[in-house]
């Protein structure tokens, strides 16, 4: 088949990647003069990019046309006739649209020293040379044009991405940092870098209402705090803005006939497909998502367009590869209360993972509790929502759910179906209420193997599903969220199953004998796919005891990838590729 992915991200890519793999010729169109995307414009990912990009880009089935447009489409019974802006045509069997998010441009904000968080990767980029002199007070603020009135969806990422240009910025120098939020919407391991942060010096207050005024010395930031208007000044303000839909998404809605849903985004008839047959959608199209998740849909939706039909669970179950686990039971053992309090916070980072699902989960609950006329409250450090969770909270506030919001400095105490609130402006509590914690209802989940908690990073990216070559984690197992994501996951995951059972894969070999056991290349390994194991060894000297044990790397062929980084770290070259033609 031809495929035509539209788009040329990270997500436009991964779904080139399985449909070549797939034996398919496939076309992407990008309508900027390079590949990328948003990616491409991070400086600590254009190399993870282009990395990704270089595996297929001399592909013999890979065609890439950028600067283009596509100015009308033909459906005939087969397939897509597509005329572009440059004069050529294009034939299609299926089509991927996989163009991105638009960030939002804060432009009543903006100046010399009010930037936004992509400016700011820019000046912090080590390729840009030193920082500013001035370069002391640096403050952030988050969910800047998203969480508003004319774009209500939490943009997903931006609190992600701040707490590494916060990691970035520290790597290079050691300036004051304060963050303003609303709420800290991180992902997986991310509530480890905040207390991480936290315990350096980083500060962070809860300010819904922030007012900045910039000047030739600094920016002055006035906002709502510890009971009354409070002002600060910094040298520099970073706004991190929302992500967007694509303004060419409403115009494919127009050529191809797929429908959008009411926030600009492609609406799914089933998972990562629009309702026209033929259409596939991944990434930023979808709604706002991060990295991970882009590849993932991206994998995903390369995966169906390359087949004839949409996989059944026969299909998926004889796969045998992926793994899934059902959430705990959660019901409400008494509903003869009148007041029912619901506490979303943790002093645990372990804990505060669960913080999205738990949202949506105790947001569910509290709905159902206001629907037999109970009063119910949350009580919240951290409401974690992102993308369209975040219609569900407002939902619930506007049905008469009241959510109480804890300032930094605020805490909570419960006795006895009595809950205590104090802080330094504000004190009161409730008497005779049924008490739902986090802390509580996530006891018994500690020992379940989270794939994004138990998978670093750069493991989690670009094996978005990949827990071992024999296991592949979807659903409430790879990260605990809401259940639409689900099959999205499974479709992610037969893609990535179909680059590794075709991926052309050579396993570096071990030469024990000339192995040290220094751990060199475990160290090295990004994977984490080499351990250091005891072998026992002859020695040639009298007594006994003529035997020893000697530390000797072990590689793991179940999860190694064959990058080969092992075998140029390892000092005594002990680890090489058999084969010549690698």
């Amino acid at each position: 088949m031809k495929i035509l992915i539209i788009g040329g991200g990270i997500s436009g890519i991964s779904a080139a990647k399985v449909a070549l793999f797939e034996g398919h010729d496939v076309t992407i169109l990008e309508i900027e003069k390079e590949l990328g995307g948003l990616m491409a414009r991070i400086a600590n990912c254009r190399v993870g990019f282009k990395t990704f990009f270089d595996e297929i880009r001399d592909h013999r089935r890979l065609t890439v046309i950028g600067s283009v447009q596509i100015e009308d489409v033909q459906r005939d019974k087969k397939g897509f006739r597509l005329f572009l802006d440059n004069g050529s045509e294009l034939y299609a069997d299926r089509v991927i649209v996989a163009c991105g998010l638009n960030p939002y441009d804060p432009v009543e904000y903006k100046g010399k020293r009010v930037l936004t968080s992509l400016e700011y990767d820019g000046m912090i980029d080590q390729r840009q040379g030193e920082l500013p002199d001035d370069f002391k007070r640096i403050a952030f603020f988050l969910c800047v044009g998203s969480r508003s009135k004319d774009y209500p969806l939490c943009s997903s990422v931006c609190c992600s991405y701040t707490i590494r240009e916060i990691k970035w910025t520290l790597q290079r120098t050691r300036p004051e940092i304060t963050v303003f939020y609303n709420d800290l919407r991180f992902f997986g391991q991310e509530f480890f870098m905040e207390k991480a942060f936290r315990d350096t010096g980083v500060r962070f207050i809860r300010a819904n209402s922030r007012y900045l005024e910039e000047d030739e010395e600094g920016v002055a930031v006035r906002y709502f705090g510890g009971g009354g208007i409070r002002e600060e000044r910094f040298n520099y303000a970073v706004l991190a803005i929302g992500l967007r839909p694509n303004p060419e998404i409403k115009r494919l809605a127009t050529l191809f006939g797929f429908s959008l849903n009411e926030y600009g985004f492609i609406k799914e008839k089933s998972p990562l497909a629009t309702d026209v047959d033929g259409v596939y959608v991944s990434g930023g199209a979808l709604e706002p998502m991060n990295i991970k998740d882009s590849i993932l849909t991206g994998f995903g939706a390369g995966f169906i367009a390359s087949r004839t039909s949409i996989p059944d669970d026969g299909f998926i179950k004889n796969r045998g590869l992926i793994y899934q686990e059902d959430p705990p039971d959660f019901s409400i053992p008494d509903t003869n209360h009148e007041t029912y309090i619901f506490y979303l916070g943790t002093d645990n980072p372990g804990h505060a993972y669960f913080y999205e699902y738990a949202s949506a989960m105790f947001v569910e609950t509290a709905m159902t509790l206001k629907g037999r006329n109970k009063d119910v409250y949350v009580v919240t450090r951290n409401m974690v929502t992102p993308s369209y969770g975040e219609t569900s909270y407002e939902r619930a506030r506007r049905d008469g759910i009241v959510f109480i919001h804890l300032e930094e400095d605020e805490l909570i105490s419960f006795d006895n179906g009595a809950c205590k609130i104090t802080g330094s402006t504000r004190e009161f509590s409730f008497e005779n209420a049924m008490v739902f914690c986090l802390d509580d209802y996530i006891t018994g989940m500690k020992d379940r193997e989270f794939l994004s908690l138990y998978r670093s990073e750069p493991q989690l990216r670009w094996s978005p599903t990949k827990w071992d070559r024999k296991r592949y984690h979807v659903g409430f197992i790879r990260h605990p969220r809401d259940k639409r994501w689900k099959e999205r996951e499974t479709l992610g995951a037969l893609g990535e199953i179909t680059l590794e059972l075709k991926e052309e894969r050579i396993i570096p070999q071990v030469n024990e004998d000339r192995c040290s056991g220094c751990g060199s290349c475990k160290n090295s390994c990004p994977h984490e796919s080499i351990e250091i194991e005891l072998r026992e060894r002859e020695v040639a000297i009298y007594g006994p005891h003529p035997v020893s044990h000697v530390p000797v790397a072990h590689i793991r062929e179940d999860t190694c990838a064959g990058c080969g980084l092992c075998v140029s770290t390892c000092p005594s070259n002990s680890i090489s590729f058999q084969s010549t033609d690698r």
